[in-house]
């Protein structure tokens, strides 16, 4: 199993390789282990300043990238929504 810190920058070089450089105001929000099908994966949601500015703190943007345990390939990269206040 690859250690949670490589775990975390396979995510930040993927997103960073479709990109074409790193993400703005990246940031880790949380890791979690768990299944997918057969597989062993890590979930890592990162998140980044968003396109719409909303007060002073504008808003952000969360994606979650589904990572393998046993090799660090990311396999899937989802749109987190979340919940309205």
């Amino acid at each position: 199993m690859i250690p949670v810190k490589e775990a975390v920058a396979r995510p930040i070089e993927f997103a960073s390789n479709l990109l074409g450089s790193s993400p703005p105001d990246l940031r880790l929000e949380e890791v979690e282990l768990g299944k997918t099908g057969p597989n062993d994966v890590w979930m890592i949601p990162l998140s980044m300043s968003g396109r719409t500015m909303i007060g002073p703190l504008g808003s952000r943007e969360y994606k979650v990238f589904t990572v393998l345990q046993d090799t660090g390939e990311v396999v899937s990269l989802k749109i987190r929504e979340l919940a309205s206040a």
